[in-house]
């Protein structure tokens, strides 16, 4: 469970916290045995900022340049097995796919996030986000 002021200092706007929304893969089989993939959209609270050169090393060699967010928030966010299943997070009119996630929600209660910036984020996508 999480620490009481630590959610707080993590959720506090004036210190970069915020509410966002993302959407996760989830798997599902249809009525004729075939794999679908959908996304579910979620909503969390949670601290977002510029990922910072330090976090940005630890992507992929192709993703360092590409622009970065580094999110701490008590949901579990994932990197997925593989970036088609990674979670997407809608920030500042773009969608970011979570590209490194460690999460210590077992004795912190929150995950650290680091995401790529994919793609604008479309009108149907600006509704939730």
């Amino acid at each position: 469970m999480m620490d009481r002021n630590l959610r707080e200092l993590l959720t506090d706007p004036d210190l970069g916290g915020t509410h966002f929304v993302y959407w996760r893969a989830v798997e599902s089989v249809t009525s004729k045995g075939r794999a679908e993939t959908s996304r579910v959209l979620h909503t969390a609270d949670g601290n977002i900022q510029p990922a910072p050169g330090k976090e940005r090393e630890l992507l992929e060699e192709g993703e360092r340049q590409k622009a970065a967010i580094l999110v701490f928030t008590p949901a579990a966010l994932t990197a997925g097995e593989d970036k088609t299943k990674a979670d997407r997070i809608a920030h500042d009119g773009g969608m970011y796919r979570v590209s490194l996630a460690e999460t210590w929600q077992g004795h912190a209660g929150f995950s650290k996030a680091v995401a790529v910036y994919e793609r604008a984020l479309t009108d149907e996508e600006r509704e939730h986000g």
